[in-house]
């Protein structure tokens, strides 16, 4: 069972000792733990600049000049800044607010960008990579694609890899991947999240969510009600539950995490297309990103707040804080909106450049910083007539307009995505930006040159929904986005393979008929559903078969029949295919013939008038192979060819007789028996009689 609690003493004891610090100027960090880091940096692309907000009286109180990219987001570590762009990630120092470094990104994929204990870290998701920020930048590979990392107190980043069903961590300042210590079943889909400071396992395969004890999946929790594979689950809890959208029905699950748990709640969510959720612990956040409305929720569901971002063309973005709010921006970087852990929605605005920063405090401990005198006045100058009117100057260039008509065609693994020109605003558009989001959640990009009006994506999803959109960039940045309609990707539809492994049973000794069985496996059916098999065989009437076996009765041994299989599938248009073809051929093959053969030994005592004692005794004697009948034995030794040749035995059907009846009593003698057969004489094999 999850358990609520949180580290109010940690916190009371920490706050003590930077009262302490603060006091005394002292600059070392607390050894019993570390302060979560408050605040939020955005990047304003249109006035190219780095700006904190604080996040508890969301003022704006640092900014930096930085040359970045449209769209660019921006993490801190204790000491830097990082503007994170699609090709060049820019290093600036947040005492100095200077740029330091240039960092190329390790894949051509916007991350999602994680802060807290050992970070920050950027997930290149798709491409398998984490990279820690730091001096320098560490790259850690995961081996594979992998789902939303979570971040636990103590510095560990987890991971889920799904095609190969493993949760894998990474330390804190470790270079590499610590190990796989949590299996999960290979190909189910989830999500990894944070339940009082617990980590866990959303199954959306199974709909059951699993705490994470002793290095493997704790008892299933039942969510209450089914949700899709694509569902996302927000990587906090929000009031002891977890918060689970399911962006297709568009709802909000709020799961319980006792076990056993008590009653879900279930939202449903005005019509529209949802970033998140991501929670404060209090509250669940959302943003609806044709609307630019963001929404919170309370954990049992009741609707808290919403607000509209004022520029809606473009994609609003959430960023969870290390401070545990909320923060979101437009596209530009022109307006924040922070969401305090209990719910508090307040809106910034950062689409002015602010006053300069104070140069960073070079003195000693105590000093403060002192902002530079304002430039003196100049002196007034004399008035004089005005001019006369000019001509109004010419209008500057501008951004670029949103794309007209964008439209996507699904196919295969695939989809071509059209759109029209877009107004370059005095400005030629250089390139044009296609991104794709889809109802599983994963994000991706590509660039085409600005004559371009169409591109294939491929590398896609079959059975996946997804939305493009396409932007237009100019040398004064990128313009608004238009959309496409969703589209769901399908593989093509072809005729049926040939049923697999087709066989057949009979029994080659039943004469002069045989009963035959065939059975096969089902083929991928590609794309149709099966309606019926069609079984064809030489000289035989065709027959359809709804299972994967058919028999027939009393076939002539003696024929050899080549059977075909072949699948009839139903396309989604209502008409029906036959597949490939599968083959066999029985032939009846005789047994290989059985010689004649007699087998003779010395058996047990025995005495006639013609067999003396102690030297008598048995001839067994054995047939194998002789046709059904009866035959005259003759007994032979070297002395005498003819001892006997009174007794017959009887050969049965199954080629076999048997007669223990001859006896024989010279010592040293080689005796032998033979029988007259169908082919000529048969001989047995000679032995050398004992003496009793």
């Amino acid at each position: 069972m999850f358990k609520r609690s949180r580290p109010f003493a940690l916190i009371a004891v920490l706050a003590a000792g930077v009262l302490v610090a603060a006091l005394t100027g002292a600059a070392k960090p607390l050894p019993a733990g570390r302060f979560a880091l408050s605040g939020h940096w955005v990047f304003n692309s249109l006035l190219q600049v780095a700006l904190h907000i604080d996040g508890a009286t969301t003022n704006i109180d640092a900014h930096a000049e930085v040359d970045g990219e449209p769209g660019s987001q921006v993490v801190q570590s204790d000491t830097h800044g990082y503007v994170v762009g699609a090709n060049t990630i820019t290093q600036f120092d947040r005492a100095t607010l200077e740029v330091r470094d240039s960092i190329s990104p390790p894949a051509e994929e916007r991350p999602l960008p994680i802060e807290g204990v050992g970070g920050p870290y950027l997930a290149y998701r798709n491409a398998g990579m984490v990279m820690r920020m730091g001096d320098p930048p560490t790259v850690i590979r995961v081996g594979g694609a992998f789902g939303t990392p979570i971040l636990t107190k103590d510095g560990t980043l987890w991971l889920h890899r799904q095609e190969v069903g493993q949760l894998c961590t990474v330390n804190k300042d470790s270079t590499v991947i610590n190990g796989c210590p949590v299996d999960v079943p290979p190909g189910h889909t989830g999500a990894l999240t944070i339940l009082d400071d617990r980590t866990a396992f959303v199954d959306t395969f199974t709909s059951t969510l699993h705490p994470i004890e002793n290095g493997k999946l704790g008892d299933g929790v039942l969510l209450g009600e089914s949700v899709p594979p694509y569902a996302r689950a927000a990587t906090q809890d929000v009031g002891g539950r977890v918060a689970i959208l399911d962006p297709q029905r568009q709802t909000l699950l709020l799961a319980d995490s006792k076990n056993p748990p008590g009653e879900h709640v279930t939202v449903s969510l005005p019509p529209g297309d949802y970033e998140g959720p991501m929670s404060t612990g209090d509250v669940v956040v959302l943003v609806e990103r044709q609307s630019g409305n963001v929404l919170t929720y309370a954990p049992d569901g009741r609707s808290k707040e919403t607000k509209p971002i004022k520029q809606k063309n473009g994609e609003p973005r959430l960023s969870q804080g290390e401070d545990n709010r909320v923060y979101v921006e437009d596209t530009d970087g022109t307006q924040v909106i922070v969401v305090a852990r209990d719910g508090n929605v307040q809106d910034v605005s950062t689409a002015d450049r602010p006053s300069p920063t104070p140069a960073p405090n070079t003195g000693g401990p105590g000093d403060v910083r002192v902002a530079a005198p304002p430039p003196s006045q100049p002196p007034k100058q004399p008035t004089r007539e005005p001019d006369k009117p000019q001509a109004p100057p010419p209008v500057p260039p501008g951004r670029p307009g949103a794309p007209a008509s964008v439209s996507a065609t699904a196919g295969n693994n695939a989809a071509v995505v059209k759109w029209g020109s877009a107004v370059d605003n005095r400005a030629d558009i250089t390139s044009y930006q296609v991104s794709w989001r889809a109802s599983t959640g994963q994000t991706g990009s590509l660039t085409t040159g600005g004559g371009a009006r169409q591109t294939t994506v491929n590398g896609l999803s079959n059975g996946v929904s997804y939305v493009f959109t396409v932007t237009a960039t100019n040398r004064m940045g990128t313009g608004p986005g238009a959309s496409s309609a969703a589209v769901t990707l399908v593989a093509p539809v072809s005729p049926a393979s040939a049923p697999i492994n087709l066989r057949s049973s009979y029994d080659v000794n039943d004469r002069p008929t045989r009963d035959v069985t065939l059975l096969w496996n089902q083929p991928s059916l590609n794309g149709g559903t099966l309606v019926h098999y069609v079984v064809a065989g030489t000289g035989l009437a065709q027959r359809t078969v709804t299972g994967t076996q058919t028999a027939y009765a009393q076939l002539p041994s003696a024929t050899k029949y080549t059977f075909t299989v072949r699948a009839v599938t139903r396309t989604p248009d209502g008409n029906t295919v036959t597949g490939q073809p599968a083959t066999h051929v029985v032939q009846d093959t005789p047994p290989p013939a059985v010689k004649p053969q007699i087998t003779i030994s010395q058996g047990g005592p025995s005495s006639s008038d013609n067999c003396e004692r102690p030297n008598c005794f048995w001839v067994i004697t054995r047939l194998t192979g002789f046709p059904p009948g009866k035959y005259r034995l003759t007994l032979s030794s070297n002395a005498n060819p003819t001892v006997n040749n009174s007794e017959s035995v009887t050969v049965n059907a199954d080629g076999k007789g048997a007669y223990d009846k001859l006896n024989y009593d010279v010592p040293n003698e080689t005796v032998w028996v033979s029988v007259q057969g169908p082919d000529g004489r048969v001989q047995s094999n000679k032995i050398v009689w004992k003496k009793g």
